[in-house]
């Protein structure tokens, strides 16, 4: 069952996941125990981070899966702030029912 993680943690799994692309499942899971106790940059840093904070849970991510957790309040936020800057697309109502559209999609994940 797919441990859930905070999205940004989940990136940083999707992203390494797509590097080691090719490897064995045993060498994989090998890698991502390497970090929390390794130098590392960029994404991996979110990783190791993470780990370090919550060891359990990251172990149980790299063995069983891992899926988003989503904030909704911050997603909402977000797309309400991107809605409010930028100019229509179309028309009012055009775009009013685009963003109705994306903030069902965010209720229905």
């Amino acid at each position: 069952m797919p441990v859930r993680v905070p999205k940004k943690v989940a990136e940083a799994f999707d992203y390494h996941r797509e590097l080691l692309e090719g490897m064995s499942e045993e060498s994989k899971v090998l890698m991502f125990m390497s970090i929390p106790s390794s130098r590392v940059r960029g994404r991996a840093l979110i990783l190791k981070e993470f780990a370090n904070k919550y060891p359990i849970t990251f172990l149980d991510a790299v063995r069983n899966g891992y899926e988003a957790e989503i904030d909704i309040q911050a997603e909402l936020s977000q797309m309400l702030t991107l809605w409010l800057e930028k100019p229509y697309v179309g028309n009012e109502q055009e775009d009013i029912n685009n963003f109705a559209h994306m903030v069902t999609k965010l209720f229905l994940k």
